[in-house]
């Protein structure tokens, strides 16, 4: 992943304070099979996140203890954060990425993610390409504080979110 995926540009401006990166009760970050791995072998810093569940389905779950969170403190940033507000639906069929969910505490709206979502899709998209195990393993997360799946005719572009009350 490229430095600078996963910033949207709206988030400095959008009065959020960044929520998508405090944790709240039963809120987790989710690792894919070898993720950490493979940022600790190109030397970039993991102190930032605590492991809290060693073998979740072959991946692994972590909470940010970062105290500029926005920015990891500097460390690597896991594709769960870079994609949020979004992350791939069960891919049971099709392509990763046909179907994206939202989280619920974004506020951002729509013209503001389109970019993300793209970003999202393309991201994810290779990350199953070269790892085979992160398919299945994305048919097994269980993601706290997302919305239902925008339905495959939808697109991040023409659908309308609103932030969860």
């Amino acid at each position: 992943m490229r430095s600078g995926d996963g910033k949207i540009s709206s988030c400095a401006t959008s009065g959020c304070g960044w929520r998508c990166c405090q944790f709240q009760q039963g809120n987790f970050i989710a690792l894919y099979p070898g993720e950490i791995e493979q940022a600790e072998a190109a030397g970039q810093p993991t102190a930032h996140l605590k492991i809290i569940d060693k073998d979740y389905h072959g991946g692994k779950k972590a909470v940010c203890t970062a105290r500029d969170t926005a920015t990891c403190d500097g460390g690597f940033k896991p594709l769960d954060c870079a994609s949020y507000p979004f992350f791939p639906a069960q891919p049971k069929a099709g392509v990763v990425g046909d179907l994206l969910i939202k989280g619920k505490k974004c506020p951002l709206q729509t013209e503001h993610l389109a970019a993300q979502a793209a970003m999202v899709r393309t991201a994810w998209g290779e990350v199953v390409a070269r790892n085979p195990v992160a398919r299945a393993w994305l048919d097994k997360v269980e993601l706290v504080g997302y919305s239902e799946p925008l339905r495959p005719a939808e697109k991040p572009e023409a659908a309308e979110f609103r932030p969860a009350a």
